[in-house]
C-alpha cells in the first residue's frame, strides 16, 4: 500500500494520518474462534493484537495512526491452540512485507 506524499520543506511540522491496513482473511478455525485472531507489525511501533470476538471470522482491517515517513508492515495468524489440538497456540508464517509511505 502507498500513500500519495506531498512537496513541503523539512520545518513542516509532523502530522499524524489514519491508514488503514487490510489483509486476506485465513480460513483455518483457530484462528476465527476464541484466542485467535491476527498480530499486525509495523516496524518500529509496538505490535498491534487483531483479536476474534464473534462471528464467523477474526476482523481483517485495523485502522493505524502513523507520522510521515516509511513502514515496514506484516500480518500473523494466531490460534489459542496447536495443530495437534494442545495448549501451546500456533501462528502462521509472517505474511510478505509491504511498505507504507505516509506523506
Amino acid at each position: 500500500m502507498t500513500l500519495a506524499a506531498c512537496g513541503g520543506s523539512s520545518s513542516t511540522p509532523v502530522t499524524s494520518h489514519q491508514v488503514t491496513v487490510s489483509w486476506a482473511a485465513n480460513h483455518e478455525k483457530g484462528v476465527n474462534s476464541t484466542g485467535g485472531g491476527y498480530k499486525v507489525n509495523v516496524a518500529g511501533k509496538p505490535t498491534i493484537d487483531v483479536p476474534y470476538v464473534s462471528g464467523p471470522a477474526a476482523p481483517t482491517s485495523t485502522d493505524l495512526t502513523l507520522t510521515s515517513g516509511s513502514y515496514g508492515v506484516t500480518v500473523i495468524a494466531y490460534a489459542l491452540l496447536d495443530a495437534q489440538g494442545g495448549s501451546t497456540g500456533s501462528q502462521s508464517a509472517a505474511s510478505q512485507a509491504y511498505v507504507i509511505n505516509v506523506p
